[in-house]
């Protein structure tokens, strides 16, 4: 079994595969069991994986953002070019947000350990998570360059052969609203890595394993082959798909033209929106990563989550477009465009397979409130909002619950806890779910008012008022998105100030119906 080279048992392979996950999904409960914030230890909104000495991806945590599939393989090879193939050292610990090497917002960041034994790299492990201030600008889409949106770190040492960069820590905690959240969930990351490579190190001895290139070159292999088998069950042929958002003013089209040819397919999104000079505009990192995971969804759900899904798959995004945009475009609220990718996908798809897509869902929502206590004291919290779920083809939409985000709804007593608001009310809205054969989950409705005698900036990251979740197979829309004060309706992506005795609401939207009532009726939308 030394370097798993040549025939490999299957059952052997099945068993090192699933000790992988299990490696990457302990690493991610680290990062969750050992947070500082509400939104990597409650809202989870994170990933984590393990790779091989050449950077391949050999499993991901099941817990994990889908907007992080695939960059995190990316910027694992961008951090390797930068540092060269024998810059890495025992105890070395690397970190970067640079939105155009990894997961496409500087609010994301990544860190990268490499595992040694000995003097030998073997592999390594990495994660990514949101945190909860990166300085600039406020969470928003508001900025219109990059620039405004906090600090971006290049590819450095966070640790230097085991010695913290104190430096690049100053930097940091001087550059940054919430110095305690950010930098606890930073250690979090690093234990959370450290771990990790405590594991594969065992592994690796346990199994007899000289390297990891053998058993991730069968690995990715069998992925890939599985892969390309679901993909070859598609009639050859092309299909076009789109979807419209609100947008800043003018709409916005997310466009895309589906290939396939044999074993593999092309998805190719010419006709999209250029870029603006508002911070919704995704990297191609980030837009890949919705393009595999809604493939995945819809093809092959039962797959590992390695680079051999992606081999099979090709992007392309016109450069200067919402979908590919060039530096310095704004980014901050990227996932605005990007969580709307599969449904210009499934779109397309629906002709092809219908039972095996789902209406359109709500997206992710952002709000971020920054402000004083009375008692003087700051601070920074983004929470996120989760609208209803699209209706499947055998089954209702979730409530409350968005896609293609897992992003978790956090409870109101926590956040209650760490800021000082008090939450009016949390209730699902039963008439937003679109009708059909099977609905659409319903959205929900959550108000809140300050419990502090000062006012607060509140950031809002909302799409869907505009253009509700549209239904599949003839089913009907979902209700749309409205954001309120005191009942009076406010612009969904915006700053304001709120006062003190201001109730601030956020309706989310439901998801599409599935299926005419008619049973009898036509199976196309």
């Amino acid at each position: 079994m030394a370097g798993c080279k040549g025939t490999i048992d299957p059952v052997k392979i099945e068993i090192c595969w699933n000790r992988l996950v299990s490696i990457a999904s302990e690493q991610a409960a680290t990062m969750v069991n050992s947070a500082f914030s509400t939104v990597l230890g409650e809202m989870e909104d994170l990933s984590a994986a393990v790779f091989d000495a050449r950077g391949v991806m050999l499993a991901q945590s099941v817990q994990g953002a889908p907007g992080h599939l695939g960059t995190l393989s990316i910027g694992m090879d961008h951090i390797i070019d930068a540092v060269g193939p024998v810059g890495f050292r025992p105890g070395d610990v690397f970190i970067t947000n640079d939105p155009w090497l990894v997961s496409g917002h500087k609010h994301d960041i990544t860190v990268v350990t490499p595992v040694h034994r000995g003097d030998d790299l073997v592999g390594f492990t990495a994660s990514n998570c949101h945190t909860v201030d990166i300085g600039g600008r406020i969470f928003s889409a508001a900025a219109e360059a990059v620039y405004e949106e906090g600090l971006q770190i290049p590819i450095l040492r966070l640790f230097d052969g085991g010695a913290p960069n104190d430096t690049l820590f100053s930097i940091i905690e001087d550059n940054v609203r919430s110095p305690e959240l950010v930098l606890g969930d930073l250690a979090a990351q690093v234990s959370a890595n450290q771990v990790a490579s405590e594991r594969m190190r065992a592994f690796m001895d346990l199994e007899g394993l000289v390297d990891l290139a053998g058993i991730a070159d069968e690995i990715t292999a069998r992925t890939e082959r599985k892969m390309r088998h679901a993909i070859a069950a598609l009639p050859d042929g092309t299909w076009r798909g789109s979807v419209m958002l609100d947008g800043f003013g003018e709409p916005l089209i997310v466009a895309v033209v589906i290939t396939v040819a044999d074993d593999e397919i092309e998805v190719d999104f010419a006709g999209t929106s250029a870029q603006i000079d508002k911070g919704v505009n995704c990297v191609l990192n980030y837009t890949k990563a919705f393009v595999f995971y809604a493939l995945k969804c819809a093809l092959s759900p039962d797959i590992p989550n390695n680079d051999g899904t992606l081999r099979p798959i090709r992007v392309r995004a016109p450069e200067g477009s919402i979908l590919n945009a060039r530096h310095p475009a704004p980014v901050g609220g990227r996932h605005l465009v990007g969580l709307f990718v599969p449904f210009a996908i499934f779109d397309a798809l629906a002709p092809v397979i219908p039972d095996r897509i789902l209406a359109e869902s709500s997206v992710l929502g952002a709000v971020t409130l920054a402000g004083e206590g009375d008692d003087g004291a700051p601070y920074v919290f983004t929470f996120f909002c989760s609208g209803g779920m699209g209706a499947r083809a055998d089954k209702n939409g979730l409530d409350a619950t968005a896609f293609p985000s897992n992003v978790a709804n956090a409870p109101v007593e926590v956040m209650e806890q760490v800021v000082p608001v008090l939450f009016t009310s949390r209730t699902l809205i039963p008439e937003s779910s679109g009708a059909g054969r099977f609905r659409g989950g319903a959205g929900q409705r959550i108000g809140l008012r300050l419990r502090s005698g000062k006012p607060a900036t509140v950031s809002t990251m909302f799409e869907r008022s505009r253009f509700p979740p549209r239904g599949m197979c003839g089913g009907e829309d979902g209700g749309p998105t409205r954001l309120s004060l005191d009942g009076e309706t406010i612009d969904a992506k915006q700053s304001f100030l709120l006062e003190p005795g201001t109730e601030f609401a956020i309706e989310t939207p439901g998801g599409g119906g599935y299926g005419s009532t008619d049973r009898g009726a036509s199976q196309t939308r």
